[in-house]
C-alpha cells in the first residue's frame, strides 16, 4: 500500500470543500429540528429513542457541535440521564416505536445501556459527572455472561415500528465498544489529572 501524504480537499476539487460545509449545516439543522421536545429523537431500525439519540448525538458532533455549545446535545443528555434506571442500565420497550413515546421495559437492557452510555460520553458527560457512566459500566459487567458474551434480551432492532427482530451481533458489539470507549476516556482522564 502506497502512504498518501495529507491531501487538502480545496486542493483537490475546488469549491467542493465549500459544498461539503453546506450540507453538513444543513444536516445539523434538521438533526436539530427532528428532536423530540424530551430531548430524544425517534429511531428507526433500532428500539427506538435510546437508539436515535445515540446516533442523533454522534450526527451533532460529527457537524462540530458540543455540549458547551449545542442546546440540542445537552437536552439530548437530560433526556438519557432521566431515563436511567436505579440499577445503572437503561432498557426501552420495542412499545416506544408502536407509541412513539418512550415506554420503560421490564429491566436494564446490555444494548439500550451501551447506546445511551455511548452517547453521553461522546457528549462529555465523563468531565461533567462520571457517576452516571460509572454504573451504566457496572450494569454492563453484571449483564455480562461468564462466556464474555451478553445475553439476547428483548428486541433492539425494527422495521417500520411493525417488526421487530435482533441483530445477532449488537448484544455484544454496542457493549464491548461502551465499556472499551468508557475505559480510555476514564483513564486517559485519570492521567491528565
Amino acid at each position: 500500500m502506497v502512504p498518501f501524504p495529507h491531501m487538502n480537499v480545496r486542493e483537490l476539487v475546488p469549491g467542493l470543500s465549500n459544498d461539503i460545509c453546506e450540507c453538513v449545516k444543513k444536516a445539523a439543522r434538521f438533526i436539530e429540528n427532528s428532536q423530540q421536545i424530551d430531548g430524544s429523537w425517534y429511531g428507526t431500525w433500532g428500539i427506538c429513542f435510546t437508539y436515535g439519540t445515540f446516533f442523533a448525538v454522534k450526527g451533532l458532533l460529527a457537524a462540530g457541535r458540543t455540549y458547551e455549545n449545542s442546546y440540542s446535545i445537552r437536552k439530548a443528555c437530560d433526556f438519557l440521564l432521566l431515563k436511567q434506571l436505579n440499577s445503572g442500565g437503561w432498557g426501552e420497550s420495542y412499545l416506544s416505536c408502536v407509541r412513539q413515546v418512550y415506554v420503560q421495559g421490564d429491566c436494564a437492557h446490555a444494548v439500550n445501556t451501551a447506546w445511551a452510555m455511548l452517547a453521553l460520553l461522546y457528549a462529555g458527560q465523563i468531565d461533567r459527572d462520571p457517576a452516571p457512566l460509572h454504573h451504566a459500566a457496572k450494569e454492563l459487567i453484571n449483564i455480562q455472561m461468564q462466556t464474555g458474551e451478553f445475553p439476547q434480551q428483548g428486541h433492539v432492532g425494527n422495521f417500520n415500528s411493525s417488526m421487530y427482530f435482533n441483530y445477532p451481533n449488537y448484544r455484544n458489539l454496542f457493549p464491548i465498544w461502551a465499556l472499551g470507549e468508557y475505559h480510555r476516556r476514564f483513564f486517559h482522564r485519570r492521567e491528565v489529572k
